[in-house]
């Protein structure tokens, strides 16, 4: 008798809720998530970008006396509720460096023991991220499961050569974390990253998982896609809530892949907008928060 074959399949949670800077709201949102993504059978927990910090510039001015203490602490708390709960964490926040040296946007990738396993710092800064944070210049992949997962931070999407890129490292399924949330009302980025999502994952055979805030006015609300260019899933917009996906999730070789010749990354590309450090709290993937 053959064999069956069993296919790689890891389980992706990904919330959305109001991020603020408010981090002990924050925290209280992002364990409640755990908890139910736990008890869900899910392998991974999602949240937005800058989920537990804050975001610089919009949910509070500046850096300037920003009480680092308390989001280590908070960090330690739910890395230590990864460990109890067996989970897979990916955390917005952001990562300091030194009194003199701006902080960096990113995502910690915690392990189901509670260990800070890489990071990624997002590499490509708005021109008003800038102002707050240092660039990343450095991609992040990891197995889980048996599915490469690649980890990228909103305005990433705007730019082609960053799906591209995880392509060429082996990622299958990208955790992308946003935060398009608390515009005056309606904006361009309510059609545009739910149109380049599905596009990126398209041109290069990629599944997605994209997640944002629900703080109003958001223009969208998470979704997974996939790499025929569908939408699989969506939450509602502003309402705290949480999708779960199976990835690969059927999609097969024989699907309708539009994309037979991906584009391919010069060997000089840039990989970040704006300027990155080579401090070494940020050059550590692991480096304590």
């Amino acid at each position: 008798m053959k064999a069956r074959r069993i296919r790689p399949q890891l389980h992706v949670a990904s919330c959305q809720f109001p991020v603020s800077g408010d981090l002990a709201a924050n925290a209280r949102y992002i364990r409640r998530f755990m908890r139910l993504a736990a008890a869900s059978g899910a392998t991974l927990l999602h949240t937005p970008e800058a989920s537990l910090s804050g975001y610089a510039g919009c949910d509070f001015a500046s850096f300037y006396r920003y009480d680092w203490d308390t989001l280590r602490r908070a960090t330690t708390h739910l890395r230590e509720l990864a460990a109890r709960l067996n989970l897979w964490l990916v955390l917005g926040s952001a990562h300091h460096l030194d009194a003199r040296t701006k902080p960096t946007n990113c995502l910690y990738l915690i392990g189901p023991d509670g260990s800070i396993v890489n990071r990624y710092d997002k590499s490509m800064l708005t021109l008003d991220d800038q102002k707050h944070y240092a660039a990343g210049n450095r991609r992040v992949t990891h197995d889980i499961r048996g599915v490469r997962i690649g980890l990228a931070i909103c305005y990433d999407i705007c730019f082609p050569q960053m799906y591209a890129a995880y392509r060429e490292l082996g990622a299958s399924v990208m955790i992308h974390s946003f935060y398009n949330a608390r515009h005056d009302g309606p904006t361009c980025l309510d059609v545009l990253n739910v149109r380049q999502v599905p596009t990126r994952c398209a041109d290069n055979r990629l599944w997605a998982v994209a997640n944002n805030s629900t703080r109003r006015f958001a223009g969208w609300a998470s979704f997974v896609a996939r790499p025929d260019a569908t939408i699989a899933q969506q939450l509602p917009k502003h309402r705290a809530g949480m999708l779960m996906h199976r990835f690969p999730d059927g999609l097969s070789s024989g699907g309708w892949l539009h994309n037979r010749q991906p584009m391919r990354l010069a060997p000089d590309q840039q990989l970040h907008f704006g300027e990155p450090t080579r401090h070494p709290r940020q050059v550590n993937g692991q480096a304590e928060p």
